[in-house]
């Protein structure tokens, strides 16, 4: 497994700014842990520090990136159809509320252009190969 620190920023077809780490910070993704979709690793692989990198992708949507969680886990001011964000194994994650089940609250963890075809630029600031 490789992780990579990237610069990275994500427009859509209008060229609007969906994300950036100059707003965000940096990305930190782990090659070959499955957390990425497998187009997008495939994007990313071989890639060293310093290297640059711009590609237009379909980013899929994911079903099982819908999860019931409790629904005390979901800060009280947001409501359905709002983003978040949700602290998760991998990392800090946006999320969408879509709403609650009993003592669930039902949410979507792919990003919000999933299904749509974004255009990445990128630049590795660190990698390391992770035994």
């Amino acid at each position: 497994m490789r992780i990579l620190i990237l610069e990275y920023e994500i427009r859509d077809k209008e060229g609007r700014i969906l994300g950036a780490s100059k707003f965000e910070g940096p990305m930190k993704v782990r090659i070959g842990s499955g957390e990425l979709w497998k187009e997008l690793e495939d994007k990313l692989k071989g890639l060293k520090t310093g290297d640059e990198k711009s590609f237009w992708i379909n980013v899929p949507f994911d079903k099982s990136k819908i999860k019931k969680v409790s629904k005390k886990s979901i800060p009280p001011d947001v409501k359905a159809g709002e983003q978040f964000y949700v602290e998760t194994p991998a990392g800090v994650w946006s999320a969408r509320l879509l709403g609650y089940e009993g003592e669930d609250a039902v949410i979507d963890l792919n990003p919000p252009y999933a299904g749509d075809e974004v255009f990445y630029k990128i630049k590795v600031l660190y990698e390391e190969e992770l035994s």
